[in-house]
């Protein structure tokens, strides 16, 4: 647990610096999934077959995509309820993309609060674990 908890505060911070304004392709998610996962085989001794998401689940993670879509959530949020109109205006130019990664999880930005969408995007992955 010592191991996943350096990787989770040092090395994921790293590969996912500036992901919100990343325009990513599935090739390059699916990349960053292989990634994230190898490490949890790698830290737990799996094979390369072994779906890691129960290991996930029970670790308290998510798999990558499902973090990168949840910052790109709460970032959207947080630019389009901004003081700064250039903030809001610029909000305005991705808010139809951001609005279709939030249906997908079921996330309505402008009621939630941040916890909110966290635990919402964390339902989603468990009922896909379950």
């Amino acid at each position: 647990m010592t191991a996943l908890h350096l990787v989770k505060t040092y090395c994921l911070p790293s590969l996912l610096f500036g992901c919100e304004i990343w325009n990513l392709t599935a090739h390059s998610i699916r990349r960053l999934n292989v990634a994230w996962n190898n490490c949890f085989r790698f830290i737990f001794r799996g094979f390369w077959r072994e779906s890691v998401k129960v290991l996930q689940y029970y670790c308290s993670s998510l798999p990558v995509s499902y973090i990168i879509d949840q910052r790109r959530i709460l970032f959207w949020k947080r630019m389009s309820c901004s003081d700064n109109l250039v903030l809001r205006s610029m909000s305005h130019f991705v808010s139809f993309r951001i609005k279709a990664v939030s249906s997908v999880y079921g996330v309505s930005t402008t009621v939630m609060s941040n916890s909110v969408i966290k635990d919402v995007i964390w339902d989603f992955f468990a009922r896909s674990v379950l």
